[in-house]
């Protein structure tokens, strides 16, 4: 071959038959924006391709600022919106992997180039590649993830007694968005006394009642920043950001306090846990909770106990 070029040179050379391979193989609508979209995607990837060959950063540290992420990003949005799962956005990555090679193995001749500088060519050619998967994978995961929470929001999550999230949406989406955030949070677990009996009794409507107005007292009385839901049957909970299990303990005096003094007062136990300092993760804190809330109700007389 003459004149071989640049392994970098000759992929930026033939972005555009590198894409026009690719379009090949994963065919779509052209007429679909977002298709189109995907495909430009593709084309400023192998410029990234290119300038990551080309550089001596590792691929730890050939960040771009921050826009190569953002890039993925895009393309992840563009890929779930044509209906992508987890399998075909690997395939556009895979076959995105073996056209540039093909591009690049019909322009160079790796025998001119010397054992050392092809050894450094496919050793970051594929780190290039494991990069671009796995942070396209994960780009991929968070939008699925904000979708649900969308879809979520949109359906029938809430509750109609009382206003408030349902456990589904709670367990699926808040508390592991509460998780996520990083920081120190508390969760309560309020739970009416003899809640099962006035249903069993036939009163229906003096239980959903009384759950309207303990739902009501603890959206009062907590934070702007919580996040409350219905737990159960006759549970409501909350989340405390930032709040350690003794702001918890006062938060819930108060709301005893305040059910307590109506006139139709009623009793609650609260079971209360912190993360992290009780648990690593929200199963593992629900548990807590839980229990706590167990050892309260055997007390009895609307008691709060912390976990341990």
């Amino acid at each position: 071959m003459d004149g071989v070029p640049l392994i970098p040179e000759r992929v930026e050379k033939e972005r555009e038959s590198i894409v026009r391979d690719w379009r090949n193989f994963r065919r779509g609508d052209e007429g679909n924006e977002h298709y189109s979209r995907l495909v430009e995607g593709v084309g400023s990837l192998v410029l990234v391709f290119a300038e990551f060959l080309r550089s001596p950063d590792s691929v730890e540290t050939f960040s771009r600022g921050g826009e190569t992420r953002a890039m993925m990003g895009r393309v992840a949005h563009h890929q779930y919106e044509l209906g992508r799962d987890a399998v075909g956005v690997i395939e556009d990555y895979r076959v995105l992997r073996r056209c540039v090679y093909a591009s690049v193995a019909e322009g160079v001749d790796f025998a001119d180039l010397g054992g050392e500088e092809a050894a450094r060519f496919f050793a970051k050619f594929l780190q290039a590649y494991d990069w671009v998967t796995e942070r396209g994978l994960e780009a991929f995961e968070e939008i699925t993830h904000e979708k649900m929470e969308e879809e979520l929001g949109a359906a029938a999550a809430t509750d109609l007694v009382t206003g408030l999230p349902e456990r589904d949406l709670f367990d699926r989406v808040l508390l592991p968005r509460a998780i996520a955030s990083g920081g120190g949070f508390s969760l309560a677990v309020f739970d009416i006394a003899r809640f099962t009996g006035m249903v069993a009794a036939g009163r229906v409507s003096d239980a959903r009642r009384v759950l309207y107005k303990l739902s009501e007292s603890v959206k009062s009385a907590a934070p702007e920043e919580a996040v409350c839901a219905r737990f159960g049957d006759d549970e409501v909970c909350v989340v405390l950001p930032g709040a350690g299990a003794e702001a918890a303990y006062q938060l819930a005096e108060k709301i005893l306090g305040s059910v307590a003094g109506e006139p139709e007062g009623f009793e609650v136990d609260v079971g209360v846990a912190e993360y992290p300092a009780h648990a690593s993760d929200a199963g593992e804190l629900v548990s807590e909770a839980l229990h706590a809330l167990s050892m309260a109700k055997r007390a009895g007389g609307g008691g709060i106990v912390v976990a341990k």
